[in-house]
């Protein structure tokens, strides 16, 4: 079946970039229409995916989740999740959830996170992958891998960062934990600077 890009990147959850990276690859065809429109085989983006319908949930089904902390860091979330795309291409998974989100590690409310968290109770995937164990949480690894595992789910890190012991790990949480809220206080410092500014003017 020839699918519309826009198709393309809905369906399974691909971004342009991927596409484009493909076709220069070689590994995609773009077919023509009389119009000169692209199409897609989703044969051939299935195969590049190891992607099909109706098959039964394996552990070669996973989410992906990438995440970044600022909106300043969005050039990074993208080649974050090309790496993810990537990584799982080689290890012949078939992608079932991608999510990726701009949230502080810290921020216990983050919606793309809960999506993954449930597909994981629904047993809709076995494994999820993310680049490091900081793009999951900035604290509480363990804790959230353990729950994961209770749920018949395992945490895939692409890259481990050896030689840290757990006194180094522990200093970089509680580091992590005290730039955070200092800045929430400073941010909320600011706010209310501006508004006794804002009302000050419209006295």
């Amino acid at each position: 079946m020839l699918l519309r890009q826009s198709e393309v990147t809905q369906k399974y959850r691909l971004s342009k970039t991927t596409l484009h990276r493909w076709l220069k690859d070689g590994k995609l065809t773009d077919h023509r229409t009389v119009g000169g429109h692209r199409r897609y085989d989703s044969a051939e983006v299935e195969a590049l995916l190891s992607v099909s319908d109706g098959v039964t949930v394996t552990e070669k089904d996973v989410a992906l989740y990438a995440r970044v902390s600022t909106q300043k860091q969005a050039e990074n979330l993208t080649r974050q999740h090309e790496r993810l795309i990537e990584a799982c291409g080689e290890r012949g998974y078939r992608i079932v959830l991608d999510c990726s989100e701009i949230a502080s590690g810290l921020n216990d409310n983050r919606r793309q996170f809960f999506k993954v968290i449930d597909a994981a109770c629904k047993g809709e995937v076995k494994k999820v992958v993310v680049e490091h164990r900081d793009r999951l949480t900035r604290f509480g690894f363990r804790t959230i891998e353990r729950f994961f595992k209770g749920v018949g789910c395992t945490v895939e890190v692409l890259e481990q960062v050896e030689g840290k012991s757990e006194h180094e790990e522990l200093v970089e949480d509680i580091l992590t934990i005290i730039v955070s809220f200092s800045s929430r206080i400073y941010g909320a410092r600011g706010r209310r600077k501006r508004k006794d500014n804002s009302d000050a003017e419209s006295a």
